[in-house]
């Protein structure tokens, strides 16, 4: 009996609960309503759009023009750490806005995803 106590003893010190939080990306500027209502389709040109936004995710070079992509990550999850046995869960948002531009960098169309992830 002795030594199922200490084996339990054991397994419970080497147990851990954990949590995941984290965010990877830009910030989501382009939730601020202040800032989208400025924006035109045919007026608006690239710098503009990096004025509001700041630099993009990442840019796709078109033949026919470029495409800006913002992307805002929200990563949370928690899990369980035990001897023999191991268990997570973990959920992710992506929060993205896409702008299109023609090849002399004025704004053809954009949009923004429908989730909206809270910046930290």
């Amino acid at each position: 009996m002795k030594n199922i106590s200490m084996f339990l003893l054991i397994l419970l010190f080497l147990s851990s609960c954990f949590s995941i939080s984290d965010q990877q990306g830009v910030d989501n500027l382009w939730r601020d309503e202040t800032k989208v209502q400025g924006i035109e389709k045919g007026t608006t040109t690239q710098n503009e759009i990096i004025e509001l936004f700041g630099p993009p995710s990442q840019i796709i070079d078109m033949d026919n023009g470029a495409i800006f992509y913002y992307l805002l990550q929200d990563k949370k999850g928690k899990g369980i750490f035990l001897l023999l046995f191991n268990y997570k869960t973990e959920k992710v948002n992506y929060d993205r806005a896409i702008f299109f531009f023609d090849e002399e960098g004025i704004l053809t169309d954009y949009g923004f995803s429908i989730e909206n992830v809270e910046r930290k």
